[in-house]
This record gives structure tokens, C-alpha cells and sequence, in this order.
């Protein structure tokens, strides 16, 4: 009788044994699994300790909750056009995991909102629920400003950045590295497009001043190893989220390059490159076990701006699995590859290391020496797996100071293992390279920023490093 341990869940409750209750409604679901209040309880429960595809999950198998009105913010009225064509759920129709997801999934691309959750509150109607959008804008103050100005200071970098001008959904960020060696800058536009599950559009324009130095990378290091490397350029992209599984993109890019000496085979010369990008990725589990799968590339074609023919692509496999949900303790792992066709310009060569635009991690060696890149394993394909071991220390809440709602100090444990190909056999090749070491994550909603030190097994390099990725 289902109705047996309903109640007991309902004592455990009373007595404060929140685990003691979950294992009874767990014991009525079995004897009945279209039991309406305890999977309406057991659902509560779930929401209550943020679990929402569990809650869901057990929900739907009733034929509930079913939408009555979407809110955002408990507002009837969507405080921002984007959250309006970034909701997903359907009034009328059954609340899944799969429709909040791809409605956080859209608003933390639009770059607007430093978090996004989600609340659910009942309906007067029986059965049904309002889902509540919960976003935390992020905001243009003059703290938010002056902290981006100095919070590059130690990789001789600035940022400035302006979010959701006028209201448009419009953002702009921007970068100058003063760095003399290797001076960069950089600005770029993010505007969601108001159409049916947001249109992003992403577009960048990037200049370039750098000195490179390839004596210890080439086989055969000659006078010319030295050059200074120019360029201007500018890219423009589109992205669409039809469901947050599965994500598409495609762009288009231009550089006018500026260089000279050097390798002839690395094409260190003015020739301009225009490529068609294209990139994609798709989620194949999200439960306990997650893992997504992400391809991207470009083809680079002779035309109306550009003078040369070359292609490359990548494909890695992201992994993570929980192991304890109390502490956060996981692992995760990625495999990745990539290889190129035709004849690649010294600056589009796959480098293992860590820089600022670091794509390919090998945290036991830093692109640069001296000031110079040159210094990290480079060539014309590459393997590599990263393995990452994490705990959670603490949450410190921040409460959106910095655009920040929280940060999550994790520590961590790192093993890297790759290996670079050239077949224009201009750099060494045939070492396979290991490097490990650990530090702290702190981690954000969408980002996660590492200070690790690593350590080069084969090389005995030691590298002290901040490196900033995005979730996926």
C-alpha cells in the first residue's frame, strides 16, 4: 500500500530526516509509479536542494507539473526581450528538464545575466505550475568598470567592458595587452537577434603586434628564427540554440597579415587569409555522467580578400562525472585532436600550452619565453587528453558584486598528456609530453578561473599559471 510509506515520508519530514523521507517516497513510487503526491513531494524535496532534473524526472512520470504561466523574476510581465524568445516552455503543455535547460542555456549565451535559475510555484489550477525564470543582470557600475581596468595587471593586460547598452541586449567588450612583445587588441560585439530561441551574433575586430623566436622548436634553427609578426582582422559569427543537446555556428573571418622573414614553409609573408568557420556541439548525457561532443574549424579560401588555401579542424569529447554531490567531488576528462590540410601560416599552427587564448592546454609548458612565442610544442596536427580531479573547499557568496552571484573554491589535480605532428617537418615532433600538478578553481555560473602550478615530467619545466575557461 503506497499509502504507507507517503505517511512515514511525511514523518521523517516532521522530525527534520530530509534523506529518511526521500528513501520512503522512493519505497511508494516503486509500489506505484503514477503516484501523484508522492512524486509532487519528492519533487519538492528535489527543488529544495536545486536537483531540478531529478525533481522533473520524477514529476513528468505522473504527466506533471503542466505549465500555467511562465514568470521571470515572480513578474507576470518579461523584464527583458530576450528572456521572452529565450523561454522554451510551452503554456498547456507538460514542464520538462529539456525545456529549462535550453531556456538557461540560450540567456547565458546572450552575455546579459551572470546567473540564471529556475523556481517553481504552484498554479491555482490542480497539476499545474508557474516556472520562474530567475536572472541576475549583470550591471555597468564604476566598480564593475574599475575592477575590469586593473584585473588584467598582471598579464600587462586591460579590459573594458559595457553590458546591455540601452537596454538593446547589445554588449560590447574590449582588451588591450601592453605587453611590448606581444601587444594585442581587441574588441567585440555580442548581439542576440529577436527571434523565436534567440539568434546570437558574435563580431570582433583584433589587432595584432607580436615577436617570435622558434630556435628551440625547429629542427633545424637557423638566422632567421626571429620575426615580428602583424596583423588586423575581423570576425563575424552566428549561433543558434534549437535545444541545449545540440548548437550550431558558422562566421566568417579576415586577416591582413604583415610579416617577413623567417621559415618560407611557415608562409611568414603579407598574404591575407579569409576563412569560412563553422563549428558545432552536441550533449549526449547530462545525468550524473555528463559528455558532449564539440567539432569546429575553417576553411580558408583564395577569393575577393584572401591569397591563400588551407583548412583545419578539431573534435574532443567532454567528460564529467560526480562523484559526490555533497562536497562536488568530480572528475573530468577531455580527448581532442585536430589536424589541418594545405599550407598553414606560422600563426594558425596548433600550439600545446598556456597562453591568454590558450584552446589546447598542456599546463606544463607556456607559449611564450623571454616574451616571445615560440617556447610550446607546435605543429600541423595534434593529440591531447586533459584530466582534471576537483573537491569543493567552499561557496563565497558575492551577491552580483563584480557581476559575480557566488564563487565556488574547488581544489584540484591535473594530468595532461599530448603530442604534436608537422608534416612540413619544420618543427621537432615525436615527443609525447606529460604534465601534472594541482592548485585552486575558482568557479563562477559560466566561467572558472585556475591558479595551478604545473609541472613538465619529461622537460622538468615548472609553470605558475591563471587560466580562465568557460563551462560547457
Amino acid at each position: 500500500d503506497p499509502r504507507i510509506p507517503f505517511e512515514l515520508a511525511n514523518v521523517y519530514l516532521a522530525a527534520g530526516d530530509v534523506d529518511g523521507a526521500r528513501g520512503q517516497l522512493h519505497r511508494a513510487i516503486q509500489i506505484d509509479p503514477q503516484n501523484v503526491q508522492a512524486a509532487d513531494l519528492l519533487a519538492a524535496i528535489e527543488l529544495s536542494e536545486g536537483e531540478v532534473q531529478t525533481a522533473l524526472h520524477y514529476w513528468n512520470a505522473t504527466g506533471y507539473p503542466i505549465v500555467n504561466s511562465v514568470l521571470h523574476n515572480t513578474n507576470v510581465a518579461f523584464g527583458h526581450w530576450t528572456v521572452r524568445e529565450a523561454n522554451a516552455f510551452k503554456i498547456g503543455k507538460l514542464m520538462t528538464y529539456s525545456q529549462w535547460r535550453t531556456t538557461q542555456q540560450r540567456l547565458f549565451e546572450t552575455n546579459l545575466f551572470s546567473n540564471v535559475g529556475i523556481a517553481v510555484e504552484p498554479a491555482p489550477a490542480p497539476g499545474n505550475y508557474n516556472p520562474v525564470i530567475l536572472t541576475t543582470d549583470k550591471t555597468n557600475d564604476l566598480y564593475n568598470v574599475a575592477f575590469g581596468l586593473i584585473k588584467g595587471a598582471p598579464y600587462e593586460t586591460t579590459y573594458l567592458d559595457f553590458w546591455n547598452i540601452g537596454n538593446s541586449g547589445m554588449s560590447i567588450q574590449s582588451s588591450y595587452r601592453w605587453n611590448y612583445n606581444r601587444r594585442r587588441g581587441e574588441v567585440h560585439l555580442d548581439a542576440p537577434l529577436p527571434v523565436p530561441g534567440v539568434l546570437f551574433f558574435h563580431a570582433a575586430g583584433i589587432w595584432r603586434s607580436e615577436r617570435w623566436d622558434l630556435r628551440q622548436l625547429q629542427t633545424d634553427a637557423g638566422p632567421n628564427d626571429r620575426f615580428q609578426y602583424d596583423s588586423t582582422g575581423f570576425v563575424t559569427e552566428f549561433k543558434y540554440i534549437p535545444n541545449f543537446r545540440f548548437d550550431a555556428g558558422a562566421g566568417f573571418e579576415y586577416t591582413n597579415r604583415a610579416a617577413s622573414g623567417g621559415v618560407p614553409n611557415l608562409l611568414i609573408n603579407s598574404s591575407n587569409s579569409a576563412k569560412f568557420l563553422y563549428e558545432g556541439s552536441l550533449r549526449l548525457l547530462d545525468r550524473r555522467y555528463q559528455s558532449r561532443l564539440h567539432a569546429e574549424g575553417y576553411v580558408a579560401r583564395k577569393g575577393i580578400l584572401g591569397d591563400l588555401n588551407y583548412n583545419a579542424g578539431t573534435v574532443e569529447l567532454n567528460n564529467r562525472f560526480l562523484i559526490s554531490g555533497d562536497t562536488l567531488t568530480a572528475l573530468d576528462w577531455t580527448v581532442k585532436g585536430g589536424t589541418s590540410w594545405g599550407q598553414l601560416p606560422v600563426e594558425d599552427y596548433f600550439v600545446l600550452g598556456v597562453d591568454q587564448h590558450s584552446s589546447n592546454l598542456l599546463r606544463g609548458h607556456k607559449a611564450t619565453s623571454h616574451g616571445h612565442y615560440g617556447n610550446a610544442p607546435m605543429g600541423t596536427s595534434f593529440g591531447l587528453s586533459n584530466f582534471n580531479a576537483e573537491r569543493r573547499i567552499a561557496i563565497l557568496p558575492l551577491f552580483n558584486s563584480l557581476n559575480l552571484p557566488y564563487l565556488d573554491l574547488k581544489a584540484e589535480f591535473f594530468l595532461d598528456i599530448g603530442r604534436t605532428w608537422d608534416r612540413e617537418n619544420n618543427f621537432k615532433q615525436g615527443t609525447l609530453f606529460v604534465d601534472t600538478g594541482g592548485g585552486l578553481k575558482i568557479g563562477t555560473p559560466t566561467d572558472a578561473l585556475n591558479i595551478i602550478y604545473g609541472h613538465s615530467l619529461r622537460e622538468g619545466g615548472n609553470l605558475f599559471i591563471l587560466n580562465l575557461e568557460k563551462k560547457w
